[in-house]
């Protein structure tokens, strides 16, 4: 059976270690990228992430959308991924990806801001899948208290003074990146106006 997800031959692994953790980064990690990213972005409709939430911004001022399915075919990326960082994969056999795009300028004011700082339960594993170079994803020293007990997506915007950028990943097409979610903040890095006209697209591995 043809495996959409069929890894690349005799793959690059590079290895860095930053404030005591282990980053990998695999560039051409898929075989097929481009089949990938025109099933996952065209083919197959993803749906609004956490739509549930209230109040929320999502759908207004942006869009944040998912995939979450599953699919087989991924278990060898999950597995090579688990091998490198040591933990198991959240929940096997499933596509999950990101599909953000920027709507409202005022809303979305990058330029005093960063989207959504957070921690994971383990390592985060990115595939992006944009055919473009672009600053990722951003990790995080917090250097001020920041308290936010709304839902995700009311107030994603989180103010600058209260974080500062120890390491930027970044992005071009059919990378995979992984690094410690649990141990660094991190966060999509948003530097310029690109996804106000384009939707930023990757698909994510969880662990723990």
């Amino acid at each position: 059976m043809f495996n959409l997800f069929e890894l690349n031959d005799n793959l690059d692994i590079k290895t860095e270690i930053f404030d005591n953790s282990k980053i990998y980064i695999i560039d051409d990690f898929y075989k097929y990228p481009d089949e990938i990213a025109a099933h996952l972005f065209i083919d197959v409709p993803a749906k609004l992430w956490k739509a549930e939430d209230h109040p929320s911004f999502n759908g207004e001022h942006f869009i944040d959308q998912r995939h979450d399915f599953k699919d087989t075919r991924i278990v060898d990326a999950e597995k090579l991924l688990s091998n490198l960082c040591g933990q198991p994969i959240s929940s096997s056999g499933k596509i999950v990806t990101n599909c953000i795009q920027l709507f409202n300028k005022e809303f979305n004011d990058y330029k005093n801001n960063y989207w959504c700082p957070h921690t994971d339960y383990g390592y985060n594993g990115i595939a992006y899948l944009n055919t473009f170079d672009f600053p990722g994803t951003n990790l995080y020293e917090q250097i001020d208290r920041d308290i936010n007990n709304t839902p995700e997506h009311y107030a994603p915007w989180r103010s600058r003074s209260k974080y500062r950028v120890i390491k930027t990943l970044e992005a071009k097409f059919n990378r995979l990146v992984l690094f410690d979610g649990a141990h660094f903040i991190h966060g999509m890095s948003i530097e310029d106006d690109t996804f106000f006209n384009l939707k930023r697209i990757n698909q994510v591995f969880f662990f723990n």
